[in-house]
């Protein structure tokens, strides 16, 4: 199998470049709404609210983590809730 590798900067600037600003978090107010670190959603996860909360949000964190890991940010510290 071959695997695909993309650094840390390229996955931040190409973010960046679709005007959204990492690290991204949950929303503390939505269930499974994505926001940037300007607070602008980004993704919705089960936007027509089939699936229970619990699941919606546990889908949303993997997401959260995953791009946050994927740009080289610490997701412990920057994947869910507001900002400090």
């Amino acid at each position: 199998m071959n695997s695909i590798s993309i650094s840390s900067a390229a996955v931040i600037a190409a973010f960046r470049d679709q005007n959204v600003a990492l690290p991204l978090r949950l929303s503390d107010e939505d269930t499974g709404v994505i926001l940037d670190d300007d607070g602008v959603d980004v993704v919705t996860v089960d936007s027509n609210g089939e699936r229970p909360d619990e699941q919606a949000t546990a889908i949303a964190m993997m997401i959260v983590s995953a791009v946050n890991h994927v740009a080289g940010l610490k997701a412990a510290s920057t994947a869910t809730g507001s900002r400090d």
